[in-house]
């Protein structure tokens, strides 16, 4: 790379390829199962480089959201998630201000805990009630997990996982669509969201477009469980690396 791109970067390329690649894994596993960049993504980039979390998750999943949605979209009903949208917003406020009071050390257990309650979430399935307490309870927490590390979707996942794959889908993708821009504005307000986040998900962005198009064409193929289960793996040891 060029001596200039790299101070304009302001980090190793090597530290640029890792995130790179990082994020062609979240975006292929969000296109293939539905949810997943954010998962993958945050403890890994983390990792790698804590300043892009949660500002460039927030953007890549708003990204993916919309190249799904178009897919899904006779699927999505509001009215299964309206109680949900409701509930981002003091779910907002609230991971807002565990973002700028918390010392990194806990953020960094905050995020791990988030991504275990995912996996758990993905595996286990428990049954609850959907109802209006329950979906704007999902949406408190959704705000909550979104804001600090942009893993927004499993309280919500956890509520509607008995709705059919292409709905769950759907729905979860217009959620996503409209919170992530919630989450931009919050974050844009605190003065969280750089012009350098924006420059640099330029240079990201070929690589999410990769991994989306690569799951779009042979995600069908694969062992949806398979690729479940080893991203959840992998997600999993990220996380019990920031516990440790």
């Amino acid at each position: 790379m060029p001596d200039a791109l790299l101070h304009w970067l302001d980090m190793p390329p090597t530290i640029w390829l890792g995130c790179a690649l990082v994020l062609a894994l979240g975006a292929f596993v969000q296109r293939a199962t539905g949810f997943g960049l954010a998962v993958v993504g945050a403890p890994l980039l983390l990792m790698l480089e804590p300043r892009l979390v949660p500002v460039i998750l927030v953007l890549f999943g708003l990204t993916v959201s919309l190249m799904m949605v178009r897919h899904y979209l006779q699927e999505v009903r509001i009215g299964e998630i309206g109680m949900a949208l409701v509930g981002r917003l003091p779910g907002n406020v609230l991971g807002l201000w565990l973002l700028l009071a918390a010392p990194m050390v806990v953020l960094e257990k905050f995020i791990a805990a988030s991504v275990l309650f995912a996996v758990a979430v993905t595996l286990f399935r428990f049954r609850l009630p959907v109802n209006r307490a329950s979906l704007f309870g999902a949406g408190v927490l959704s705000g909550i997990f979104g804001t600090v590390a942009a893993i927004g979707g499993p309280p919500l996942v956890l509520l509607l996982h008995g709705l059919s794959p292409d709905r769950l889908r759907g729905n979860l993708s217009a959620f996503f669509i409209v919170t992530s821009l919630m989450t931009l504005a919050t974050l844009a307000l605190a003065g969280q969201v750089r012009l350098w986040h924006l420059g640099l998900a330029l240079t990201f962005l070929p690589a999410v477009l990769a991994g989306n198009a690569l799951a779009a064409s042979i995600a069908h193929r694969l062992d949806r469980r398979l690729l479940q289960g080893a991203s959840l793996a992998l997600c999993t040891l990220a996380a019990l690396g920031l516990l440790i």
